[in-house]
């Protein structure tokens, strides 16, 4: 369930607060369970406004990472944590506003980061979409159609967009929505187009990616490849039950 935390540190200072942020690098690497953060001074207090997914979210990344931070900047203020329960978050923008952060990949949205790559393949550009990939990304594709496998790294994944003309003579990879959670983007949508041997095919696909620090780092699909492997010419051998 969702919940609302005000912080509030007394007497600490915005250079302070800064070191703070930069020692936990909740801005290059957002926490797990983050949905919002706002920071504002009221005379020499420093308050914080956050919506958290859970009330266990918030706790890990005070133990883990805001409490060593505090630690390290050597602030001593124990901190004054009030905690609701959440009616309603609402979050229709991604992005910092403030004079000492300068925005960074890893505080975009990644349903905007893995958004991107659908547009990039669509206009042809692998290139940009390789760059989105952390460089040890796990690609997994059904190993029940022919090209099928787990392919490791940005070369290993380029490696499986090159066997995509030995196959397709069209594909087209339609996005239809994204559903974002967190760290985790599901991506519903349809393989179109027609096979190498001329059949045209309209299969809908699931695509589950995974990410850290605005970079993917594991993409698994789900597709019916019975009929993919129909539409690509593949003879499928049917099971013995003897």
């Amino acid at each position: 369930m969702a919940v609302v935390v005000q912080v509030t540190l007394r007497g600490v200072t915005r250079e302070q607060y800064d070191a703070v942020r930069t020692h936990a690098g909740w801005i290059e690497q957002p926490p797990a369970g983050g949905i919002s953060h706002t920071t504002w001074w009221v005379g020499n207090d420093c308050h914080n406004l956050d919506a958290w997914e859970s009330e266990a979210a918030f706790s890990a990344f005070g133990e883990n990472r805001l409490g060593p931070a505090l630690a390290a900047v050597g602030i001593a203020t124990e901190p004054e944590v009030e905690m609701h329960t959440a009616h309603e978050v609402f979050t229709p923008r991604a992005g910092i506003i403030a004079p000492t952060a300068t925005p960074t990949l890893g505080a975009v949205d990644n349903v905007t980061v893995i958004r991107s790559g659908y547009e990039a393949f669509a206009r042809g550009d692998v290139e940009t979409v390789l760059g989105l990939f952390d460089p040890a990304i796990t690609w997994y594709t059904p190993d029940s159609v022919a090209f099928g496998g787990s392919y490791l790294g940005p070369a290993g994944v380029g490696g499986f967009f090159s066997k995509l003309p030995e196959n397709y003579a069209e594909l087209h990879v339609v996005p239809t929505a994204f559903i974002d959670r967190g760290d985790t983007v599901a991506v519903l949508g349809r393989h179109q187009g027609r096979s190498a041997t001329g059949v045209e095919f309209d299969i809908p696909f699931v695509h589950v990616w995974t990410l850290s620090n605005g970079k993917a780092t594991t993409f698994t699909e789900h597709f019916d490849t019975v009929k993919m492997n129909a539409a690509l010419g593949v003879v499928q051998q049917a099971v013995s039950h003897a």
